[in-house]
Order: structure tokens, then sequence, then C-alpha cells
């Protein structure tokens, strides 16, 4: 998963949360959560990385 890919699903997740909040969602929490442990999973690859960004 690439770091675009990451910032996608991060949003995506908050919106989730935005509208299980709301009532609104389809989604379940614990189908939330899931995702977000696959999420935490695919970032642990970056965690010792240089920030290539502020390098520049």
């Amino acid at each position: 998963m690439t770091k675009l890919q990451i910032i996608s699903k991060q949003w995506s997740l908050i919106y989730d949360l935005l509208l299980l909040n709301k009532g609104a969602s389809e989604r379940t929490l614990d189908e939330i959560e899931q995702d977000m442990d696959t999420l935490e999973f695919h970032c642990r690859k970056y965690v010792e990385a240089d920030d290539e960004e502020l390098m520049s």
C-alpha cells in the first residue's frame, strides 16, 4: 500500500466513523475497526523511514 493509498483510506475511515456517529453508516464499528487494524499493519513499513518531503 502506498502512502497515498494509506492517506485515502484514512479519510475513508474518518467519514465512516462520522457516519456511524450520526447513525447513518451502513458499516458496523467492528468492520471499521478491522479496516483500521489492516491500515495500521500497512503503516508499519513507514515507521522508521525518513520523511523525504521534509528532507528536500
